[in-house]
């Protein structure tokens, strides 16, 4: 019998764990997995590894080490959250936001030939649970809600400073029973082109029609990530209308605003007409030196060191403090302590530290990684998708965001379940009414 995959099912939802097997192998033999997807930019990523059969001529990947490729443990989720980017030195940040499925390619090879291939297909959502463009008023962005009528607790999801919307995220919660609203507030077609003075009171807006949405029981959280961890914080410290709010990779301090996708001397957010103070980088001539050197050699860039410049020696940052303490329900915050975008790590210690010494509500969850980047949690990363560690920007530049696919991708797979149990205590929504 030729070698072929054993594969627990080629259509399952992307957080799901699948059991891949390879029967039909010499014993001891070699056998090879090649996995290659594609991004919504048509970029390829490939992973591979490589195992030797057992005595029975199997191969397990959930059981196995592979002796090698492009991860070195047992792990049935190696082949997806190791994948790189086919054409470039660094990798490169795979890009999904979309509620499409995506798809992923298996090859089998041993003594040199190919013996099998499947595709495997994974969704975020599927035919229980209806999605909905969303233009009321100024509110723009999509909803995902259960097919099935009823009134289900709401999470409203904000992206980062890349804008549009995290539609994939959206439809994945809604599969897990909620109400699911991804809010596109810069970024896109009518709305805004650039993150600068936003107002609050757009997403306070939002927030009232989504409370008052038929598929809603009342009840509305947030989830942020990035700028959005920052825009979901200082929503909560403005507005007290909100079940719980998880803030991933965030700031404690409002950041200035961005023009084309750079930093601008301009604020992001406003309110009551008046924009609010934001951080004012400060620049050492060694720190830019630093980054100018990488780019010309061709080295990924942090820009860590501007942030603890800017921190260190700033005057008046307190001004563009997020008052954290005005927050009166559960927040969880999410954060890679080896975060190169900026120390997302050192200011949820802040924060938490404000909030202990504030008697805030002992129901906050704190999870830091230790060795993992900005790209760490959902609704940015999941456990099944490539890991994320560099972006080329253009210009022969590629950032680093901090981590190792390794380091993230145990961080994505950890804190999911973690972010399930915390709304299912916050929002009341049972994990066994959940309809798969």
């Amino acid at each position: 019998m030729a070698p072929k995959f054993q594969i627990s099912s080629i259509e399952s939802y992307i957080d799901e764990e699948l059991t891949i097997k390879v029967i039909g192998c010499l014993k001891n033999s070699e056998v090879t997995i090649h996995a290659t997807m594609y991004d919504e930019e048509e970029k390829k990523f490939c992973s591979y590894a490589t195992f030797i059969a057992d005595h029975e001529g199997m191969v397990n990947v959930s059981s196995q080490k592979p002796i090698k490729g492009t991860y070195n443990q047992s792990d049935s989720s190696g082949l997806f959250w190791s994948m790189e980017h086919a054409e470039s030195k660094w990798g490169d940040y795979y890009v999904k936001s979309s509620s499409d499925k995506v798809s992923i390619n298996l090859v089998l090879k041993a003594d040199g030939k190919e013996h099998d291939s499947v595709t495997i297909n994974r969704y975020f959502y599927t035919d229980g649970v209806i999605k909905e463009t969303v233009q009321h008023a100024q509110v723009k962005g999509t909803l995902f809600h259960p097919k099935r009528n009823g009134r289900y607790p709401a999470v409203m999801i904000l992206s980062g400073s890349d804008g549009g919307m995290e539609e994939h995220a959206a439809a994945l919660l809604a599969s897990k029973g909620y109400t699911a609203f991804a809010l596109c507030y810069f970024g896109a077609e009518g709305v805004p082109k650039d993150l600068e003075n936003i107002p609050l009171e757009y997403f306070q807006k939002a927030t009232m029609w989504l409370k008052d949405h038929p598929y809603v029981n009342g009840n509305v959280s947030l989830i942020g990530y990035s700028r959005g961890g920052e825009l979901a914080l200082l929503l909560g410290a403005t507005f007290d209308y909100y079940q719980s709010i998880i803030a991933g990779a965030p700031s404690a301090y409002i950041t200035a605003g961005m023009k084309n996708g750079i930093f601008a001397p301009v604020s992001s957010w406003t309110f009551n007409r008046k924009a609010l103070p934001y951080i004012k980088f400060t620049y050492r001539f060694s720190t830019m030196f630093s980054i100018l050197k990488n780019w010309i050699l061709k080295k990924p860039i942090s820009y860590l060191s501007i942030w603890d410049n800017t921190l260190k020696y700033r005057k008046g940052i307190t001004e563009a403090r997020i008052p954290v303490e005005n927050i009166h329900v559960p927040v969880m915050f999410i954060s890679g302590e080896d975060d190169q975008l900026w120390p997302s790590g050192r200011y949820v210690k802040m924060m938490e530290d404000k909030l202990k010494s504030t008697n805030a509500t002992q129901r906050n969850r704190y999870l830091y990684y230790e060795n993992a980047g900005h790209f760490l949690s959902f609704p940015y990363s999941f456990i099944n998708m490539p890991a994320r560690v560099f972006m080329n920007v253009g210009g022969g530049m590629t950032m680093t965001f901090g981590g190792s696919k390794t380091a993230n991708a145990k961080a994505a797979k950890d804190s999911w379940d973690r972010i399930l149990q915390f709304l299912e205590e916050n929002t009341g929504n049972a994990r066994n009414t959940w309809d798969k």
